[in-house]
């Protein structure tokens, strides 16, 4: 968390609030939260620099500047990077502060510091810490059902593990992850190679809409995560299964309660009847 539609969410207010301004100042906070770049070459690139574009790969931000290079920013957990006004006031927390052509003010701010910011070239983006082992985007046109088949086809790991491994999927976490599976009618419980193609077809087509849903009403906001305009997201209020442990399902007909259970240190919630376990398995 912040996942792919929270991080598009924050790209399309960039777009809107950040591109076409020129950074007049910067100033690092906590250079603990640059990879490969030095604070000193962080704040020389910036100032002066006009953005051109905010783009998206996977679960990272890729705001391109004037000068062929770009700012990477990975959101981690609870980073929020944030277009304000001139009077702006920034909180605790706030490593990376800049100040815009507009008056306006570019910052970020992570609590738990598991985010961090990376400057790269434009033609060695792939090359770079931040982007060097993301995969297909989960929305791109390249993520087609045939191209999830081939990649799940043989794997013993757990359904959910390889959904979340962002070398094969980028822009997928723990809550997009639970919901596309309960869409899909899939266990958590399942292995890659037990999936026949509509399973994966099904899997496909919920992931996309998840994703798209998610992303119109500007994200899922648990904690931390605020839009690129400071405010919280909406998606919080449709999900099916995530958080809602005890509940009843959302189902029409059914009247399981969902469940929750722990994979690789991480909460997963299902509906047991909507998502019967495989044949074989208990």
């Amino acid at each position: 968390m912040p996942e792919l539609p929270e991080v598009e969410t924050v790209r399309r207010d960039l777009q809107r609030r950040l591109v076409g301004r020129t950074i007049r100042a910067a100033s690092i906070v906590q250079p603990d939260i640059l990879r490969r770049t030095g604070p000193v070459q962080l704040v020389n690139t910036l100032v002066g620099s006009e953005v051109v574009s905010a783009e998206r790969r996977g679960k990272n931000l890729v705001i391109r500047l004037e000068r062929e290079v770009a700012l990477l920013v990975n959101l981690g957990m609870t980073g929020q990077l944030v277009v304000g006004a001139a009077d702006h006031r920034a909180e605790a927390h706030t490593h990376l502060i800049a100040a815009l052509s507009d008056g306006g003010v570019l910052a970020y701010r992570d609590v738990r510091r598991f985010g961090h910011l990376e400057l790269a070239p434009f033609d060695r983006l792939e090359e770079s810490f931040t982007l060097r082992n993301v995969g297909v985007d989960a929305l791109s046109p390249e993520h087609t059902p045939e191209r999830l088949h081939e990649a799940m086809s043989g794997r013993t790991a757990l359904l959910k593990g390889a959904l979340l491994d962002q070398s094969m999927i980028a822009g997928l976490g723990n809550i997009y992850v639970c919901e596309a599976m309960f869409r899909a009618g899939l266990s958590p419980r399942a292995r890659c190679r037990d999936l026949s193609r509509e399973d994966v077809v099904r899997l496909h087509d919920a992931i996309r809409a998840v994703l798209t849903e998610s992303i119109a009403a500007e994200g899922t906001t648990i904690s931390d995560y605020v839009t690129g305009a400071g405010v919280p997201g909406g998606f919080q209020e449709r999900l099916r299964v995530y958080g809602r442990e005890g509940q009843v399902c959302t189902t029409a007909g059914c009247e399981h309660r969902i469940e929750r259970i722990v994979q690789s240190n991480r909460s997963t919630f299902y509906c047991p009847g909507c998502q019967a376990n495989p044949p074989g398995m208990e």
